[in-house]
């Protein structure tokens, strides 16, 4: 049986950020068909993508960034930051790995369907926030200003 071009695996947060993640920026993704940009739309689905840059503690090397796609009618809204730092801890669901030929070398591409804070909500340090308080599931910018 043949696996399809472009078929999504599904992968646990866990496993691809043993030890969490942190939202740098949110933008809108980018396609470049023969040098000329235009905003990315993803194929299955038909939304924009926005492109959610996160930085992993657990990565080694210098190369600590990656990118987490995400299509969604509204641009995400990054999760509040730990307070009195820069750094924005989120935790990603339903996420899926997509891996491409570039060069001679395999890489993957990341999906994701919501985007949470990492940071445990009011009132219950345990527990992380739901996606009313610092998930970007269908709050844009324009939202939460």
């Amino acid at each position: 049986m043949a696996i399809p071009g472009g078929y999504r695996f599904r992968v646990p947060f866990d496993d691809v950020f043993p030890q969490g993640c942190y939202v740098m920026s949110v933008e809108r993704a980018r396609d470049y068909n023969n040098g000329k940009p235009k905003d990315a739309v993803d194929t299955a689905s038909g939304k924009p993508v926005y492109a959610v840059q996160v930085t992993d503690p657990s990565a080694k090397g210098k190369n600590t960034g990656q990118v987490v796609k995400m299509a969604l009618d509204l641009q995400p809204v990054p999760p509040e930051a730990i307070p009195g730092t820069p750094f924005r801890p989120a935790v990603f669901t339903e996420m899926s790995a997509v891996p491409y030929v570039r060069d001679g070398w395999v890489s993957y591409t990341l999906w994701a369907k919501e985007m949470h804070s990492a940071l445990p909500a009011a009132g219950n340090p345990l527990a992380r926030s739901s996606s009313k308080a610092g998930s970007s599931t269908g709050t844009s910018a324009q939202d939460a200003a």
